[in-house]
């Protein structure tokens, strides 16, 4: 049996999967916050954060900063606190306070990942989804080994461009602006769809139009793009779904691979709407219950009409 000490817990290894597990007994002591009362990020007299590892300036103030994470699962893992305020969403933000977070989110992982196998980022929204504290915040995290999903995406990115001569990620999205019944919202930088054959309903992928290996190194027309989409599908499925919890993931190259030709990067959100029960379970494949070209259609009309209104 394979274990590797790794920030207070291990990293187990599965012989049977060939994947890691992490075993972090530590992360029990969180602490659950729902309101603005004793919220440690909100700014003022109850703010009990570790010192901040960086900042964006707003006069006095701040628009996001980010602070190491109390409850880390590795020694590079910070929580990027999104804004002061205490009831602030992707979804009713404005473009530019949400193009601060995604651009946080670039600088954050290009200085975490120096000696790091591969960097986690991702955004818990709701219960559901495992969040302890409500206020908006994000995390990013260095790994120092690659992921089983990481692993296996390599090999078939690596694979399909070796034989086509084209990324995958190029002639997946290719195929689905010539479709267009998945596509929600899309301009000249990003497109949001719901994919083909997605993990769960009303899952959404936000792409750039050219597809290319590093989040991190995305150019700020893209960043502000990808602000834009994200804001209008968020407010959607917020509309739709009567603010579903979701977890919000950035697939990126791992740490060596920033400019492999055959990787790409997107930010997938994954609606936490139903529990996998045993056939997921006992076989690994997803359930599925509302097709990909139906969510789209409902998200599409949401934002037609909040256009309108």
């Amino acid at each position: 049996m394979t274990t590797r000490r790794w920030h207070g817990g291990q990293l187990r290894w599965n012989s049977e999967s060939q994947a890691w597990s992490i075993l972090a007994p530590g992360r029990q002591g969180r602490p659950h916050v729902s309101g603005p009362e004793g919220c440690p990020f909100c700014p003022g007299p109850g703010e009990d954060t570790p010192p901040e590892t960086w900042r964006l300036p707003d006069g006095d103030g701040w628009l996001v900063r980010t602070v190491p994470n109390r409850y880390a699962l590795s020694d590079r893992h910070e929580i990027v606190i999104e804004s002061p305020r205490h009831d602030w969403d992707f979804s009713t933000a404005t473009v530019a306070e949400a193009a601060a977070v995604l651009s946080a989110w670039q600088t954050r992982h290009r200085e975490l990942r120096s000696g790091a196998a591969q960097i986690a980022v991702f955004r818990n929204h709701g219960p559901a989804a495992g969040i302890s504290l409500s206020h908006p915040h994000s995390q990013i995290a260095g790994l120092p080994v690659l992921s089983e999903a990481a692993r296996r995406n390599l090999e078939v990115t690596r694979e399909y461009h070796a034989k086509a001569g084209r990324s995958l990620a190029e002639d997946m999205l290719a195929v689905e602006v010539s479709t267009g019944s998945r596509i929600v919202c899309a301009d000249d930088d990003i497109v949001a769809l719901s994919p083909f054959a997605g993990t769960a309903s009303y899952e959404m992928w936000f792409v750039p139009r050219t597809p290319a290996a590093d989040f991190a190194a995305a150019p700020r027309s893209t960043v502000e793009a990808l602000a834009r989409a994200l804001r209008s599908v968020l407010a959607a499925l917020r509309a739709e779904l009567s603010d579903p919890a979701y977890n919000l993931v950035v697939h990126t190259a791992p740490t060596g691979y920033e400019d492999a030709p055959f990787a790409a990067w997107s930010v997938r959100v994954v609606p936490r709407l139903e529990i996998a029960a045993g056939l997921e379970l006992a076989t690994g494949i997803p359930v599925v219950t509302v097709a990909p070209e139906t969510a789209a259609a409902r998200l599409r009309a949401r934002i037609a009409s909040s256009l309108v209104s």
